[in-house]
């Protein structure tokens, strides 16, 4: 069943059958609080993966960790 399909079966604009369309609706049901509380634990989880990228470059100026070795 495709994405169209299942929603004129159910006659809304959304179906009822793929995970997507199931996480906007229980979203739409949330109350306020539920929806700040994940928008603030998803800028912290990004915050955190920017840190974590920031770590793995070398800072200018400095060499990078990584030798580079001719071989023959």
């Amino acid at each position: 069943m495709t994405h169209e399909e299942a929603a004129h079966g159910s006659g809304t604009s959304e179906c009822q059958a793929c995970p997507i369309c199931m996480g906007l609706a229980a979203l739409r049901q949330a109350r306020p609080e539920v929806m700040e509380h994940l928008m603030k634990a998803g800028a912290e989880l990004f915050l955190a993966a920017r840190a974590l990228l920031d770590v793995q470059q070398p800072a200018p100026g400095r060499p990078a960790a990584v030798q580079r070795i001719n071989v023959g």
